[in-house]
């Protein structure tokens, strides 16, 4: 319902119009219901004009702050919605709606939709704290409960992975934002492991620092931390644990893995020296 019951108000925006208006009108509504109409279109676009530059202004800030473009969309939507919101509620009000009625209904209606889509809201607030904590990155290698792979797309309701096998997996944000998160991103050194079957244990120590010298010719591998060797029993087998530290960023830890394989059973199937 418009205030002022559809007549001209001294007090109000283009009253001089809604006079000129009037008195063209017999009725005398055009005058009123235009200037309301006006002054409504002129809030909107005040409001949102103002709502643009904010927009744009978080966006640089973001940008020159080094904040990755999942973090930027975000941004960019909260601002958006409320930057709408806020100009159809001032456009409403100008216009002369009685707001408190039109709250209160949407406030019932928040509550019922809330109680029926309480998941999905959970996920998207989830959702939202993972985009500004960002425990992991688009690409990043993470595993989350019996779900590992790659970091595809990071959404508001869910987090996609492309496990190791070509398969797509989607997470529940919710998922990923109250269980342990293991990124193996995170560091530029990771440790591997290659496990060798020994043929010959008579001179086990022998064994291992062939292997270890084999090793240690490895570019990619690092000399701090140094390699690792562990012999561990199976059945009635010794198999040599090879462990060593990468930089995950520059070499390819599949080829290394290989490498390492292939130079320690060279290296353990030769007889030690003096024997």
């Amino acid at each position: 319902m418009i205030a002022t019951g559809l007549s001209c108000d001294s007090q109000f925006p283009f009253y001089s119009l809604c006079q000129v208006i009037s008195g063209h009108d017999p009725t005398g509504v055009a005058g009123p219901v235009t200037v309301h109409a006006i002054a409504s279109l002129a809030m909107f676009a005040a409001v949102y004009v103002s709502g643009r530059l904010v927009r744009h202004a978080a966006d640089a800030a973001l940008r020159r702050g080094g904040h990755d473009q999942q973090v930027r969309v975000l941004v960019h939507n909260v601002i958006t919605v409320t930057t709408y919101t806020a100009a159809v509620l001032s456009a409403i009000v100008i216009a002369g709606v009685n707001v408190a009625v039109m709250l209160t209904a949407a406030g019932v209606s928040t509550v019922a939709i809330g109680l029926a889509f309480q998941d999905i809201l959970r996920n998207v607030l989830a959702g939202i704290w993972l985009l500004i904590e960002r425990p992991f990155r688009l690409g990043d290698s993470i595993a989350v409960v019996d779900q590992a792979g790659t970091v595809e797309n990071i959404t508001l309701r869910t987090t996609t992975l492309k496990t190791g096998d070509g398969r797509l997996a989607v997470l529940p944000n919710l998922t990923a934002f109250s269980n342990p998160v293991v990124n193996a991103s995170t560091y530029r050194l990771r440790q591997f492991s290659v496990g060798v079957r020994l043929a010959d244990t008579k001179d086990l120590e022998a064994v291992m620092h062939d292997v270890r010298a084999a090793l240690s010719g490895i570019k990619a591998i690092t000399s701090r931390p140094a390699p690792s060797l562990v012999p561990k029993l199976d059945g009635d087998n010794v198999v040599l644990e090879c462990g060593y530290w990468i930089d995950q960023t520059e070499h390819d830890a599949d080829a290394v893995a290989a490498d390492v394989a292939k130079r320690a059973w060279t290296a353990a199937q030769r007889l030690p020296s003096g024997t």
